[in-house]
């Protein structure tokens, strides 16, 4: 929880939507259960029912620099464990890859 991109990251996305900073899929105990790092009051926190039930279910998940793509693809593929019938990670970055961001 020290990488100062990844906490700048949390504070510009907690003003819009509900964040979960987390260190690694270790703490996505469960799709009713996370453990995350509240970063404006310096504490760990457990959360239930962090998940939406909408549908189609729309998530932000980013991090700084220094984290590793295999820990964005373990988060990834945890979270899809979840659900039944969507798409692949791998479907959903060549989707990604094709949105126009300008």
């Amino acid at each position: 929880y020290n990488s100062s991109n990844t906490s700048h990251l949390v504070e510009l996305l907690e003003k819009k939507f509900p964040t979960y900073f987390i260190s690694s899929a270790k703490e996505i105990e469960s799709n009713k259960r996370i453990h995350h790092f509240d970063y404006p009051n310096k504490k760990h926190l457990s959360t239930e029912n962090y998940l939406p039930s909408k549908s189609p279910l729309k998530i932000i998940i980013t991090s700084g620099a220094s984290c590793p793509d295999s820990l964005l693809d373990e988060v990834m593929h945890k979270i899809n464990s979840y659900y039944s019938g969507i798409k692949s990670v791998q479907e959903m970055l060549s989707v990604i890859s094709t949105i126009n961001l300008s």
